[in-house]
């Protein structure tokens, strides 16, 4: 009796074995693809987060000069607040620059910044003098004073 071998039961699952690795590793590829753009749009988020937390605070900090303008406004001649000062608004901390008085129309500006997390925003509020309550007549964020 000959016992013949064949050659393709031995290439056979030398073939399996090739297409499981390779399936294997486009998994893996793909899995990693995927964990990478997850990391990504996680650190996205929170750099985005950071960056309102700064913006808020900044806001909040303008809202607080324009609360001490309004406070000193009624039963008072001037507007007498100054700014200068630092503010922490919810452990985050925010700057009000001195208050600007503009000579050429009456106005007064506010300018103020917060840096959250290496996040810096600025802004800038231009408020009238000339009438009996406060009326902002612009907000707006800045790049730089």
């Amino acid at each position: 009796m000959v016992l013949i071998y064949s050659n393709k039961r031995k290439n056979g699952g030398f073939l399996v074995l090739t297409m499981v690795l390779l399936v294997c590793a486009v998994v893996l590829i793909v899995a990693t693809g995927v964990l990478f753009r997850s990391i990504g749009e996680v650190n996205q988020s929170a750099e985005t987060e950071r960056s309102l937390e700064a913006w808020s605070t900044v806001n909040a900090c303008a809202e607080y000069a324009l609360a001490k303008i309004s406070k000193e406004e009624v039963g008072s001649s001037g507007w007498n607040y100054t700014g200068g000062e630092p503010l922490e608004i919810e452990g985050n901390i925010c700057y009000i620059y001195p208050i600007v008085n503009n000579d050429n129309d009456g106005s007064k500006t506010i300018k103020a910044s917060s840096t959250v997390s290496g996040f810096t925003k600025k802004i800038s509020v231009e408020v009238a003098t000339n009438t009996p309550k406060v009326k902002i007549t612009s907000w707006t964020e800045v790049a730089d004073f």
